[in-house]
C-alpha cells in the first residue's frame, strides 16, 4: 500500500510528530523523513498541495526520483549515531547499508541518493543541533548555581550543599554530588566519582574558568591548576577549559546545572536532610530516575544512549584512584589532639606540645614525628568541632578513668539526685558519636 504523501504534509503542517505521523499513516519514521526531506528540497508546503489528489501529490514529490517503495530505505537515525563515531564515513556506512539490503533480496538506493536523503534527514529534524560531539569525547563539569540545604550533624546548624555536575557531552547522561565547600580537595573527589559513576572518563574535560580547576584563563594556553593536572594525567584525559563568556563550550553542563538544579531542588525542597551522606543518597536516587527518563525529541533516554553509544568508549579507569595529599605541620594541644580544618585528632599523649607533619587527604587524616607515622583516622568532611579519639593514645589515667566510667555508671550516679539529672546525663550521652568524648561533660 502506498504512503499518502499528501496526508504526511497534512499532520506535519498541523505540528504532529515525525512519530505520531508514522502511526497515522501506518508507515515507518524513515519514510516520514524522507518525504518531509522531498517536500523540503524541493519547496513544498501542506499549503501548496491542498487541493491535490494523493497520487499526485506523491507524483509531485518523487517526480523522476527513484521510488520509495522501490527501494529499501537506510535507517537514517541509525546513521546519524554512526557518523558521531570516530573515522566513520557516509561511504562506509552506505556500502554496510547496501550490503545488507542485497543480502536480504532488496534494492538499495545508490550512493549518491543515500547522502542525499542523509542530509535532508539532518536538516528536516535539526539532529545536527542534538549531536555535536562524538560519543566518550568530552565530560563537561560546573558547580550549579544553587545550594542545597542540609543539617550538620555534629553541631545541629543548617548549612548550605554546592551542586557538583559532570555531564558527557554526547548522550547527556550526567552526575550530580552535594559538597560542603567548592574547595580544590571536593572539587578532585567530584571528578574521581563522576569517573567511578560513569566508568571510564572521556578524552577531555571541559570545565568552566573556575579558579578551583583553572589559575590563568586564556584562550589559546590556559593554566590548569596542578592538582587538576595531575588528575587528568591519572585518568588518561586532557584538561580542556571553555572559553571565557562562550557558554557553547560546554552546553551541555550549562543545561544540565540548570536542569539538575531545578528538578532536584524541587522535587526535595521538602525534605529535611541531616549530614551529606543522606543528601546524597537522595540526589542519587533523583539522578537515576531523570537519567532513565525519555528524551522529548529523541530516541530513547540519557542512560539508553550512554549505555550503548558512549560507555564502550570511554577512557578504561586506572586500577588505583586519584587522591590528592595535602601537607601541613600542627601542634599537638594539651588534650593530645591536633587540629586539622575545624576538627580534631588524637596522636600518643607523649607528643603533647610537638610540631608534627600531617598528610590529609579527602578521606584520611595522618599525623607523621618524623618518617613514623603515629596516627591514622578516617577524616571529618560534614561537620566541625569534632573529636577523633583513641583510646590507646591518652596518658594511663585518662584510660584508667574510663575504664571506671561508663554510661551505666553516670546514670545511675544522677538517679540519685533526680530525674532532672538523669535527663540531663542521658541527653549528654547521646550528644557525640563517641560516648566517651561525653565523660568530661557528665
Amino acid at each position: 500500500m502506498a504512503v499518502d504523501y499528501k496526508k504526511v504534509l497534512q499532520l506535519d503542517a498541523a505540528g504532529v510528530s515525525q512519530r505520531g505521523i508514522a502511526d497515522v499513516v501506518s508507515c515507518s519514521r524513515n519514510t516520514v523523513a524522507v518525504v518531509l526531506a522531498a517536500a523540503t528540497s524541493r519547496g513544498v508546503v501542506y499549503d501548496d498541495v491542498a487541493g491535490m489528489e494523493p497520487a499526485a501529490v506523491r507524483e509531485l514529490l518523487l517526480g523522476d526520483r527513484e521510488q520509495v517503495t522501490d527501494r529499501v530505505a537506510p535507517d537514517l537515525e541509525a546513521v546519524h549515531r554512526e557518523m558521531a563515531r570516530p573515522n566513520v564515513t557516509l561511504q562506509l556506512l552506505w556500502g554496510e547499508y547496501a550490503v545488507r539490503v542485497r543480502d536480504g533480496g532488496g534494492i538499495p538506493y545508490s550512493y549518491q541518493r543515500f547522502t542525499h536523503l542523509y542530509r535532508q534527514w539532518v536538516k528536516v529534524t535539526g539532529a545536527t543541533m542534538r549531536i555535536q560531539r562524538k560519543p566518550g569525547e568530552r565530560v563537561e563539569v560546573d558547580w550549579a548555581g544553587d545550594t542545597m540545604p542540609y543539617i550538620d550533624p555534629g553541631s545541629g546548624e543548617l548549612r548550605q550543599a554546592y551542586l557538583f555536575v559532570a555531564a558527557l557531552s554526547y548522550s547527556a547522561y550526567y552526575y550530580v554530588e552535594a559538597f560542603a565547600d567548592m574547595s580544590l580537595p571536593s572539587w578532585l573527589d567530584a571528578h574521581v566519582a563522576a569517573f567511578e559513576f560513569f566508568g571510564g572518563a572521556a578524552r577531555f574535560l571541559v570545565p568552566d574558568n573556575l579558579r578551583t580547576g583553572v589559575t590563568k584563563a586564556d584562550r589559546y594556553e590556559p593554566v590548569i591548576n596542578r592538582g587538576y593536572g595531575q588528575l587528568a594525567d591519572h585518568y588518561g584525559t586532557v584538561v580542556m577549559p571553555a572559553r571565557v563568556r562562550k557558554p557553547r563550550d560546554k552546553g551541555q553542563a550549562e543545561n544540565v546545572v540548570r536542569f539538575g538544579a531545578n528538578a532536584i531542588g524541587a522535587i526535595l525542597r521538602n525534605r529535611r536532610f541531616v549530614g551529606l551522606v543522606e543528601l546524597n543518597a537522595a540526589i542519587s536516587e533523583q539522578v537515576a530516575v531523570l537519567n532513565a527518563k525519555p528524551f522529548q525529541k529523541r530516541e530513547g533516554s540519557r542512560r539508553e544512549v550512554f549505555l550503548r553509544d558512549e560507555q564502550p568508549l570511554l577512557v578504561p579507569l586506572p586500577p588505583m584512584r586519584f587522591e590528592l595529599a595535602e601537607l601541613k605541620k600542627a601542634k599537638v594541644g594539651p588534650n593530645y589532639h591536633v587540629q586539622v580544618d575545624t576538627n580534631f585528632y588524637s596522636v600518643p599523649h607523649q607528643l603533647i606540645g610537638k610540631r608534627l607533619d600531617v598528610r590529609i587527604t579527602s578521606r584520611v587524616v595522618e599525623v607523621f614525628d618524623g618518617p613514623t607515622r603515629v596516627a591514622s583516622h578516617p577524616r571529618v568532611r560534614d561537620a566541625r568541632g569534632r573529636y577523633q579519639s583513641v583510646a590507646e593514645h591518652m596518658p594511663a589515667a585518662h584510660r584508667a578513668q574510663l575504664q571506671d566510667w561508663t554510661p551505666a555508671r553516670f546514670i545511675s550516679w544522677a538517679s540519685e539526685v533526680g530525674p532532672n539529672t538523669t535527663a540531663a546525663i542521658e541527653a549528654i550521652l547521646g550528644s557525640k558519636k563517641i560516648v566517651e568524648q561525653t565523660y568530661r561533660s557528665c
